[in-house]
């Protein structure tokens, strides 16, 4: 059965981003260290979900090919957006419940990715939909921005499934929220 996974980079003062929406803060690390386990994560989903930032930011980006073929991705919005050649986007506005049946569905045997904001991955933990927390929590701050998980409410204590480090001093922790 397929789990629904919010798998993402931190600072360690719980930001994904800057107050500009940026990640010049996270790019100065470089991919290298992390390129193993991100193969290793994404041969593993089956089926992906964003919200509308998150594709805005994928938009604006310069000779971009869609960093995602084959992997059905829903995005979260109630605006019209165009579609990014080479996705299998679809765009969606309805009830969190009922998307997460048809992404599970949609996955098959494999993973669901919470892809990019917080707020996405909230409203899925806010509903009890969220399966895991895999997040990198990267060695800088950025101060504000961002937040990593802006939950509605305190959760019970997480169990910790394992940690990783990584060179350069970033760790991703991996937690089981169901």
């Amino acid at each position: 059965m397929a789990h629904t996974v919010y798998y993402v980079a931190s600072s360690i003062d719980g930001f994904i981003a800057d107050a500009d929406n940026g990640i010049d803060w996270l790019e100065q690390f470089g991919f290298t260290a992390f390129e193993d386990d991100y193969e290793k994560f994404v041969a593993g989903i089956g089926a992906i979900v964003m919200g509308s930032a998150t594709y805005d930011f994928l938009l604006r980006q310069q000779n971009l090919e869609w960093p995602y073929p084959g992997i059905p991705t829903w995005v979260l919005t109630h605006r019209d957006l165009p579609v990014i050649e080479g996705s299998l986007a679809v765009f969606w506005a309805g009830d969190i419940a009922q998307l997460d049946a048809e992404l599970r569905e949609a996955a098959g045997d494999r993973d669901v990715w919470v892809i990019g904001g917080g707020n996405v991955a909230a409203q899925f933990a806010d509903a009890g939909l969220l399966d895991e927390l895999r997040v990198t929590i990267m060695p800088v701050l950025v101060g504000s921005g961002k937040p990593l998980l802006p939950v509605a409410r305190p959760t019970a204590p997480l169990p910790l499934v394992r940690t990783t480090p990584f060179e350069g001093g970033a760790v991703e922790l991996v937690y089981r929220l169901t």
